[in-house]
């Protein structure tokens, strides 16, 4: 049969926890520390939570980039593939799907409007072919 034993009120460590509490108050009311002194001392015994960082802000300089050189050519996709097909298409230069896909039919095209306007037979749709594509196209 086991007996119901009660815990002891003074477990090891409260009563490490105690005498140190209690020497270092002895010490501070024995050395003659202000009050003052003592909450400092024991505040630095404390770790204290970092700084919250300041809210910063950042100023920047947008500009608008350069202009950059047009050049379309094969596995480029979108809708100035779009309007290029179909202006190709209205000139006669092309007959596929106008699906925005730049692939060998596209390419094909746009050599042979170049080769019919002087240009260099590349393929590709720089500033120069496109200007001369969206212009009146003779």
């Amino acid at each position: 049969m086991r007996r119901n034993r009660k815990k002891p009120f003074l477990t090891p460590a409260f009563a490490v926890t105690l005498a140190l509490l209690l020497t270092a108050g002895l010490l501070l009311a024995v050395n003659g520390i202000s009050r003052q002194e003592k909450y400092a001392y024991l505040a630095s015994l404390t770790p204290t939570p970092s700084a919250v960082p300041k809210k910063v802000s950042y100023t920047y300089d947008y500009q608008t980039p350069a202009p950059t050189a047009l050049l379309l050519g094969s596995g480029r996709e979108g809708p100035i593939v779009k309007e290029i097909q179909q202006r190709l298409k209205d000139l006669g230069y092309y007959t596929g799907l106008i699906d925005g896909q730049f692939g060998g039919q596209t390419r094909d095209a746009v050599i042979a409007f170049q080769k019919d306007k002087g240009l260099t037979a590349d393929g590709l749709v720089g500033e120069e072919t496109y200007a001369l594509l969206m212009g009146n196209g003779s």
